[in-house]
């Protein structure tokens, strides 16, 4: 634990921003958004995804959770 207050520092994956990744299935019982049923906020962090993947949504605000599969010209998956 090296955090002032006691705490262990947060994982990287849990603070870190969505990302997006092309994948070619879609794993039995994942949650399928498509893109034109996304808001337009969303609509635009998936089509300006830096090439890294790496959205510029507000998780919190927007419908899409890690491991949700968005389906647009190709599938791909938020983690």
């Amino acid at each position: 634990m090296s955090s002032k207050d006691g705490q262990s520092p947060s994982s990287p994956a849990v603070t870190a921003p969505p990302t997006v990744v092309p994948v070619t299935d879609v794993p039995p019982g994942a949650r399928v958004h498509h893109f034109d049923e996304l808001s337009e906020r969303t609509q635009h962090a998936l089509a300006t995804a830096s090439p890294a993947g790496r959205l510029d949504i507000d998780p919190t605000t927007s419908r899409l959770s890690r491991g949700d599969i968005v389906v647009f010209t190709d599938y791909v998956r938020v983690q």
